[in-house]
């Protein structure tokens, strides 16, 4: 019996992160995970998104984003030496090719981000905005924007996919919906949260401040364990309180 351990991720939104995204690389690194899959939305672009001109009380550059992704991955690759990286885009990491493009389409391929945040040097697997990524030979994928943004989002995005499972992030609430199909087959979908913060600074909260609902946000991740390759176990884990518990262990983040 072969078994693996893959941890996702998403939505972090760096640079307007806490220390959970911390807490949560300690509980992958003490599980030991074989596999880390970011699934969008690591930075953020605030400052060349498509909801109107950035609040004038923050300063954060786009050179300042940049340097924090950079950071971010090659400190990612420094501590998970021998693990495997995948980093799914997100709309977010979308908005700099749609700038690019929109703007100054002559730098198309020469500004992308892959080669900004090296992730090739870095040997870090990618894959453009929105792509599905399969876990192994599994019915279980993971993918960034689900098929519905619904209050109940997970049950009816599940419900416009009944062939297979699925872990999606963007919504950054924590859900899980499962329903067994005529064969008997039981497919689920989980929503993993949020791992960026609202409250930390008061730029971090007026960076969200166009976002509606976003008091109902939940922070979390998931390990997936994989058997011989084809069944996959989700455990889906919720912080609070900079607090999460795993394995029945108690972590507590800075």
């Amino acid at each position: 019996m072969e078994i693996s351990r893959i941890g996702v991720l998403n939505d972090a939104h760096g640079p307007w992160v806490g220390s959970e995204l911390d807490l949560v690389l300690d509980i992958f690194e003490d599980c030991h995970v074989d596999h880390i899959i970011l699934n969008g939305d690591i930075l953020d672009f605030y400052n060349i998104n498509a909801h109107g001109p950035r609040h004038p009380d923050i300063q954060r550059t786009l050179e300042d984003e940049l340097f924090w992704g950079q950071e971010f991955f090659s400190g990612l690759r420094k501590r998970f030496k021998k693990t495997k990286i995948t980093m799914l885009c997100g709309n977010h990491e979308h908005r700099l090719d749609r700038f690019i493009i929109n703007t100054c389409p002559a730098f198309w391929n020469i500004l992308s981000l892959d080669k900004m945040m090296r992730w090739d040097d870095l040997d870090i697997e990618w894959l453009p905005y929105n792509q599905k990524y399969q876990i192994g030979e599994s019915r279980l994928y993971v993918q960034h924007s689900p098929p519905s943004y619904s209050e109940n989002a997970a049950m009816t995005s599940l419900k416009k996919k009944m062939d297979a499972s699925f872990i999606y992030g963007c919504t950054h609430r924590i859900q899980h919906a499962c329903k067994t199909g005529v064969t008997g087959m039981v497919h689920n979908v989980w929503l993993n949260g949020f791992l960026g913060s609202t409250t930390l600074t008061e730029d971090h909260a007026r960076v969200f401040s166009y976002t509606k609902g976003h008091e109902n946000w939940q922070q979390g991740a998931s390990i997936v364990t994989l058997v011989d390759n084809k069944e996959f176990h989700v455990n889906q884990f919720q912080i609070l309180n900079n607090k999460a518990v795993v394995d029945g262990f108690l972590y507590e983040g800075d």
